[in-house]
């Protein structure tokens, strides 16, 4: 049975729940993201979570799917050089014009929890601690857009 989700109404509700997620997740993280907002994923608290998540095992993956690189090319954004050093842990492909855009972001941890971020210019949204229906439902769409998208060589030869 599904559990109750949580409502997040600031960035502060975004990162905790991320880092839960981060924190009790075992295998996958999934993030589709505009452009890596920096409140969020460039909070060292973040990174630190992330790379802790994958440095946890050798089956931790941790897949990133962007629809801007624009806002990560002006300035170091934090999440950038943990990419570099945990090229084969963590894999950053932005998705390509042709792909429908959305106005949403989610973040998956393994098959069950999702933070879903509703409204782009504001911080709103919900965390499922256990939401298989709806996890499965955005790794469709993650999974489809992933087909598509491509390591961005303009990122590449930015955190070179």
């Amino acid at each position: 049975m599904d559990s109750e989700p949580t409502s997040l109404s600031d960035i502060e509700s975004f990162r905790d729940a991320l880092h839960t997620l981060a924190g009790t997740s075992r295998r996958h993280l999934r993030i589709y993201s505009q452009g890596l907002a920096r409140p969020l994923y460039s909070d060292p608290e973040t990174v630190q979570h992330l790379s802790d998540f994958a440095r946890s095992s050798r089956y931790a993956l941790i897949q990133i799917l962007i629809t801007d690189n624009e806002h990560l090319l002006r300035r170091p954004h934090q999440l950038l050089p943990l990419i570099q050093r945990l090229g084969s842990r963590i894999e950053l492909r932005k998705v390509q014009a042709s792909t429908e855009p959305t106005d949403w972001e989610f973040a998956l941890g393994d098959a069950t929890q999702v933070i879903l971020r509703t409204d782009k210019e504001k911080w709103q949204g919900h965390y499922h601690p256990d939401n298989p229906v709806r996890v499965r439902q955005l790794q469709d769409v993650f999974e489809q857009a992933w087909l598509h998208a491509r390591p961005d060589p303009e990122l590449k030869r930015f955190v070179l």
